[in-house]
């Protein structure tokens, strides 16, 4: 896309050093820090006018046989009241922060050309984390701090290798009956949710052998917005979306269906995976 003619190696300067001891995922202990993302996940549950059909239906469950989008708006699985925290890693992942850095320097440098990018307020409940050394959202270029929801194995799995775009629709989404892959609303990329409620639809429970509870995994993850495409009516194409990106002015979508269209949430849809950092990996536990 904008930066594609860079090689990644010529810009260490552009990295900021992380004061990181070791590598990998590493058990947060710091009291302030595991409050800050509680109150993170509390700040950001909606608690009225939650439920969509990703969350799934009571009888079928998601993507059920048999089950149609009237069948899981009558049966709708309850929305949990609320999340607690029982674990929480830091992703200490160098390769993975250089190139998010990489990226990040690049856009503010388009970000800052005239006119100025527009400053788009997203998850503001996130912005003051204390994030272990590592430097402020940058809201010139738009950071943000988003959730998404996935299951244990994969959430480890992206802190390792980072996100793959392409698997977009293949997770806990709404499938038509018979098929693999659901139709992502805004084309092949990564999905993230301002709301910890929203992330949660697609969170798949796991046992942790260490409580002895049924828990359930949730990124927080950086990610640069820069330029973003804000959508706000049902008239999507999302390949043309696409091409705002990759070959036009933009750097993200911003899914607004609240403003017009008065649906439940917002998302933002990241196309380079290098836009995103994992920072955190939070196991927490439902509760209704």
């Amino acid at each position: 896309m904008h930066r594609s003619e860079a090689s990644q190696g010529s810009f260490a300067n552009l990295v900021q050093q992380a004061a990181w001891a070791s590598e990998g995922l590493v058990e947060v202990t710091e009291e302030d820090t595991l409050q800050s993302l509680q109150e993170m996940l509390d700040d950001t549950h909606k608690a009225t006018d939650n439920w969509t059909r990703d969350r799934g239906c009571s009888i079928h469950g998601v993507n059920g046989t048999g089950c149609s989008l009237a069948c899981a708006f009558k049966n709708q699985v309850a929305v949990p009241k609320g999340y607690t925290l029982r674990k929480v890693y830091r992703n200490q992942n160098r390769s993975v922060w250089a190139r998010y850095c990489i990226a990040r320097s690049f856009i503010a440098k388009e970000c800052a050309r005239p006119p100025a990018a527009e400053r788009r307020e997203v998850a503001p409940e996130t912005e003051l984390l204390d994030s272990g050394g590592l430097a402020p959202l940058d809201e010139a270029c738009n950071e943000w701090r988003l959730f998404h929801g996935t299951t244990h194995e994969a959430a480890r799995d992206i802190c390792s290798a980072n996100f793959r775009p392409t698997l977009a629709g293949s997770g806990a989404t709404w499938k038509a009956a018979g098929d693999e892959r659901g139709a992502p609303l805004y084309g092949l990329g990564v999905y993230f949710a301002e709301k910890s409620t929203k992330a949660d639809e697609y969170a798949a429970p796991f046992l942790d052998a260490e409580w002895g509870l049924e828990v359930n995994a949730m990124l927080v993850v950086r990610c640069v917005g820069g330029r973003t495409n804000a959508v706000t009516t049902n008239d999507i194409e999302p390949e043309s979306l696409r091409r705002t990106i990759f070959d036009g002015p933009n750097h993200s979508v911003l899914g607004d269906r609240v403003s017009s269209l008065r649906k439940p949430y917002r998302e933002v849809v990241i196309y380079d995976r290098d836009q995103c950092f994992p920072e955190f990996l939070l196991i927490y536990e439902r509760y209704y």
